[in-house]
């Protein structure tokens, strides 16, 4: 093919798939490729005895974009069965981060009472807190992107099934209606 040909083809593709659609492509593909090397760098590579700061909070990072993510992924999924709701894109913007809740103990006297954090320690002597519940971050906003999304009933099924599912205002759901293709 010669390059004119090409170019046209290019310009046909945007065209017929829309410039939103090819960017959240692109980056999805690229947030991919960043989740999957970070888990295989985590299989392959020996772990460190001692953690640093940063590396603890870009794990953290990783975990809440792959919640993130997942939650999006499964939100588009169920949308996209229901009568009257095509091409579904959805993003979830999280309020923070997941929480640990540890174990503490309280010890009270007559004058004074003190909580301290119950630790575990592992065979090689290193002491951590003994966590007994992890809590997966709040979402503070969903917006949903769709065909048929300025149809005012489908906005309402839409903000009334995302209701159902998280504990969220729907004041803080938006149903958008997507570009005609």
């Amino acid at each position: 093919m010669k390059p004119d040909e090409w170019k046209d083809r290019l310009r046909e593709l945007v065209q017929k798939a829309g410039i939103f659609k090819i960017i959240l492509v692109i980056l999805s593909g690229i947030l991919l490729i960043f989740l999957s090397w970070g888990g295989i760098s985590e299989k392959e590579a020996p772990r460190e005895e001692k953690e640093t700061a940063a590396g603890a909070e870009t794990e953290q990072g990783n975990d809440l974009l792959g919640y993130q993510a997942r939650m999006e992924e499964q939100v588009e999924d169920i949308l996209g069965q229901a009568e009257g709701i095509d091409d579904v894109d959805v993003m979830i913007t999280l309020r923070a981060s997941r929480e640990k809740v540890t174990l503490k103990d309280n010890k009270r006297d007559a004058d004074k009472s003190e909580e301290e954090s119950v630790l575990t320690e592992d065979e090689n002597k290193k002491t951590s807190p003994y966590v007994i519940q992890e809590v997966e971050p709040e979402i503070e906003g969903i917006l949903v992107v769709c065909a048929g999304g300025d149809n005012p009933s489908i906005q309402r099924e839409i903000i009334a099934g995302i209701s159902a599912l998280f504990p969220i205002e729907s004041h803080k759901i938006k149903v958008m209606k997507s570009k005609e293709k």
